[in-house]
């Protein structure tokens, strides 16, 4: 039992709540506002919901009013609380109309049934008031019952007796009252005092006098009402039926209507907007009470995702933030071609654009409104660094309100008959991010007979924009445009708009990969080719190459090669291949690049430096063995050069019968070798290069170096010998390895300046002096001084003779 109380204690609340919900449903949701529950269902909304849980609120408990008396107290509340709910929302901004008040009403009724389930928690269960309607009905037959067992008492009590008459008296009057009558109170339960019962009569009565006075009063005092119907209607005139789905270049018509019971003559303003976007505006005047229809047209030209919002946007006498009245349709946007037919848009009949890539300086016509905007043909400024037409705006800041400049280039087209076609064409601006203007009131725009179907605002670093849009040609002459266009309602920069690429193509070939604003998407896709090993022992090889691209995906790769690095030659093209054989020869290098094209024909730029390099080698490398001096004093250098890259390299020297020394060598291509060998005894020493290629193959080359003491220490050549001024050359070749080249120094009456200029494969050091005529006549010493690479210090000298002629 204590569970079922528990339970039954909040099925009341429960039930007036989900009739509340009921309420909203049958009164503001379409189709159940129009069936024949609306009435009943609205009527206990307001006449019975709200005052009963307000009595439950106020009276939680089973022992403060009988059930009649929570009944007839529901109703009443429900007038006053219904009344009064209605005055309040009469005064706020959303007036007296069905969805405020039904709404208000359910809040209302929310309210205090979560007061009432409180109140009735802090009661004992005993105490709890509740509600159900198996005990509701036990209640009755329980009544009954007691009912028929007082009535037969009742016939046995004498006739004469003044207490049987006072008994059925007031049977009588509780009868007339429509009220059971109970013998007497139950076990448990207070009876009401007189007094609070004549109070709560006294408080209904009173309650339905005041709700009545103020429906008078409000009856009394309301003006008429005043308000603008704007309806829409679909193509029999009903409320139904209306378009829901557009495709490219079929008209959807709409019929808006409009009818004025303002009471007066009003100026409407309806705008037709899709997505936002205002596309027609019309001025309606109309007169009290009269009534405007008219069928509005709208047509896609351009693709869409998801879904548009067509909007009906009404005013009075003047635009303003909020409308006035607003009605919408919510359009599917469908981007196919089907309706078309298979035959539509033959290539063969779309007329051909004159100088589409600007290369020549004919076909198109610039005009200007304005000398703010000029427009030129101009060289390398294109795409790819083609040719391109340019418009250029010099003026900067704000132009009057409400003016409109441009300067546009057009082309007459010539169409043998009515089609959809698409406009191809790339445009670029150069206004920066980092400019204060805002970018709105600039605009390039795409246009035919004067009919705007793209428009893009100037702003961002946006770069080269690839558009493609479909247009409607009429059979005859078509007037097509590109338009670089500014309004007064800003801030005015100086602008630069490049146009190049402009084509017509039939409407089964736009892109799929189309961008909201009918931007082709533009990221070129990224590949290289894999790195290869630095040689290759074969004379062919496998070349793998791979890319990526964030948007349409890699449609193909082309491969590119050279031999020197610079100069390049295809070698596979348009290839959905990522790896192939190249066939090479000996002895030669390759150097290797890629280029990918996505499928939106986004074509990667060209690789500036090659990705990748291998050298073909297939015999043992060519070495050469340079000693220098030879012979010499006391130490050499050794030189090794090999016609490929050596993996190590190193030599060995010794005289016969003796065990050789090992020379370090070093190198820093790999390709040229040095190192240095200091001889402590004169003879002839056999000389051994081994060499390692990268392959590990090892060779050798043999030479002899030739050590002899008694050697001088340079050989110093001055040419010419005999002079009377200028230049004088200076060959110094020393015997013996030196650390770095010799010190020369000349004797004169003059400091004479020595000039070092280089170090020949002959092993000479060679130097130039210049002789003027403030030096002396006669011989002059020639000094040289050197170090060994064992630091032992060398000198030499010569002499040439100064001869001034008269």
């Amino acid at each position: 039992m204590p569970n079922f109380k528990k339970c039954i204690f909040v099925e009341d609340l429960l039930a007036v709540t989900f009739l509340s919900c009921l309420g909203v449903v049958f009164v503001l949701v379409p189709p159940f506002n129009e069936t024949f529950l609306r009435i009943p269902i609205a009527l206990s909304l307001f006449f019975f919901v709200p005052g009963y849980t307000f009595i439950a609120a106020l009276f939680p408990g089973n022992k403060e009013i009988s059930g009649i008396e929570r009944f007839t107290l529901s109703v009443g509340f429900s007038l006053v609380l219904t009344v009064f709910d209605g005055f309040l929302i009469s005064l706020l901004p959303w007036r007296y109309r069905p969805a405020p008040i039904v709404v208000s009403i359910l809040g209302m009724t929310v309210f205090f049934c979560i007061i009432a389930f409180f109140t009735r928690k802090h009661l004992d269960e005993s105490e709890q008031f509740s509600f159900s309607v198996k005990e509701f009905i036990r209640s009755i037959q329980s009544d009954d019952l007691a009912e028929t067992d007082e009535t037969d008492e009742a016939v046995e009590v004498s006739s004469d007796s003044t207490e049987t008459r006072r008994f059925h008296r007031s049977r009588s009057k509780v009868k007339a009252k429509g009220l059971k009558h109970k013998p007497g109170p139950k076990v448990g339960q207070i009876p009401l005092p007189p007094e609070i019962e004549k109070a709560l009569v006294i408080a209904l009565v009173g309650s339905i006098i005041i709700a009545s006075g103020m429906l008078a009063y409000a009856k009394i005092t309301r003006e008429k009402e005043t308000f603008s119907m704007l309806y829409l209607l679909g193509p029999d005139g009903k409320a139904e039926g209306y378009p829901s789905e557009s495709f490219i270049n079929i008209p959807i018509t709409v019929t808006v209507g409009i009818d004025n019971h303002e009471l007066q003559d009003v100026n409407y303003i309806l705008q037709m907007k899709i997505d936002g976007g205002v596309i027609e505006e019309l001025n309606i005047p109309l007169k009290e009470g009269g009534s405007w229809q008219k069928d509005l047209t709208y047509t896609r030209y351009e693709l869409k995702n998801s879904r548009s919002k067509l909007e009906f946007a009404l005013f009075k006498d003047e635009i303003s933030y909020f409308p006035y009245r607003t009605v919408h349709l919510y359009i599917q946007n469908n981007n196919s071609f089907t309706h078309l037919g298979d035959d539509y848009g033959d290539i063969s009949k779309l007329p051909k654009i004159k100088n589409g890539d600007m290369d020549f300086a004919s076909g198109w016509a610039f005009t200007s409104n304005t000398e703010n905007i000029t427009g030129s043909y101009v060289n390398d400024s294109g795409l790819n660094s083609s040719a391109a037409y340019r418009m250029v705006n010099s003026y900067e800041g704000l132009l009057p309100m409400y003016t409109v400049e441009y300067g546009e280039l057009s082309q007459r087209l010539e169409c043998e008959e009515e089609t959809l076609a698409v406009i191809s064409a790339s445009v670029k601006d150069n206004f920066s991010s980092k400019s204060q203007a805002q970018g709105d009131s600039q605009f390039k725009q795409i246009a035919v007979d004067g009919k705007v179907f793209w428009e893009d605002s100037v702003s961002g670093d946006e770069g080269w924009q690839r558009i493609e849009v479909p247009v409607s040609l009429k059979a005859g002459k078509n007037n097509l445009t590109l338009r670089l266009l500014q309004r007064g309602s800003s801030e005015l920069v100086p602008l630069e708009v490049l146009w190049d690429n402009i084509s017509l193509k039939p409407i089964r070939e736009l892109s799929p990969y189309l961008e909201e604003g009918s931007l082709v998407e533009n990221i070129p896709p990224v590949s290289k080719v894999l790195e290869l090993q630095p040689y290759s022992s074969k004379e062919s090889f496998t070349v793998r190459w791979n890319g990526t691209d964030e948007g349409s995906g890699i449609a193909y790769y082309s491969i590119s090669y050279s031999v020197d690095g610079t100069t390049w030659k295809p070698w596979i093209e348009k290839t959905n291949l990522t790896s192939s054989i190249f066939s090479g020869v000996n002895n030669r290098t390759y150097y290797f690049r890629s280029k990918a094209v996505d499928k939106a024909g986004n074509v990667e730029p060209e690789h500036e430096t090659p990705d990748t390099m291998t050298a073909v080698y297939t015999e043992l490398p060519k070495i050469e063995l340079d000693i220098t001096p030879n012979p010499c004093k006391g130490s050499a250098w050794f030189t090794v050069t090999s016609s490929v890259s050596l993996e190590d390299q190193f030599c060995l020297v010794g005289l016969e019968n003796m065990d050789p020394e090992v020379v370090k060598m070093t190198s820093s291509d790999g390709l040229i070798w040095r190192g240095s060998y200091v001889a402590r005894h004169n003879g002839i020493y056999y000389v051994e290069a081994v060499c390692t290629d990268v392959f590990g193959t090892t060779t050798s080359t043999f030479d002899e170096l030739l050590v002899e003491n008694s050697l001088a220490n340079f050989e110093i050549e001055v040419n010419p010998e005999i002079i009377d001024r200028g230049t004088i050359e200076i060959k110094v070749t020393p015997s013996t390895a030196l650390k770095r080249q010799p010190y020369v120094s000349i004797s004169a009456n003059e400091d004479i300046d020595v000039t070092y200029l280089t170090y020949s494969e002959d092993g000479e050091y060679i130097y130039t002096a210049k002789i003027t005529r403030a030096i002396d006549e006669g011989t002059h010493k020639v000094s040289v001084t050197g170090y060994t690479l064992d630091s032992e210090k060398l000198e030499g000298s010569s002499s040439f003779v100064v001869e001034h002629a008269d």
